[in-house]
């Protein structure tokens, strides 16, 4: 019977990714706010490559995270990914291979109020006059900002 899947996705041309000029893959675009209340909506938009790339990438593990920075360590942790109800990740296509990341964080009530930030996580196609393609790991962080209560 064969996968679904295979086939749509080979409908769809493996176009190299660009950044526009002066950028790279994973430059902030649109930065978070320096404070957000609990119930607002954190949002980032990053220099982005097609996701088709990370599903594509045996490493893949998440398009994004939510980090909390934990001062009694001084780590950054883990509170959220792609697979968490309080985050969306929206890829908006653009022409001749450019493409936006959009990265939102729902703040929930329970969030605890402190620093965080959020990270993306992504592959961009590249290609060289008469070489293969190749697939090139990329991550990004955006500048940490305020969670409070009231």
């Amino acid at each position: 019977m064969g996968s679904k899947e295979g086939t749509y996705s080979s409908l769809i041309p493996n176009i190299v990714d660009r950044a526009p000029i002066g950028k790279t893959f994973g430059d902030v675009l649109q930065p978070a706010k320096p404070t957000y209340r609990v119930g607002e909506v954190a949002e980032v938009t990053f220099v982005g490559a097609n996701p088709k790339n990370s599903a594509e990438n045996q490493t893949h593990q998440t398009f994004l995270t939510v980090e909390k920075y934990e001062a009694a360590s001084a780590i950054w942790q883990i509170v959220h990914n792609d697979a968490s109800w309080e985050t969306r990740f929206y890829w908006h296509k653009g022409l001749l291979g450019h493409s936006n990341a959009t990265i939102q964080w729902h703040i929930p009530d329970t969030a605890q109020p402190g620093i965080y930030r959020i990270r993306y996580f992504g592959h961009n196609r590249k290609q060289e006059f008469l070489k293969p393609a190749v697939i090139l790991p990329f991550e990004s962080t955006s500048a940490a900002f305020e969670v409070v209560t009231s």
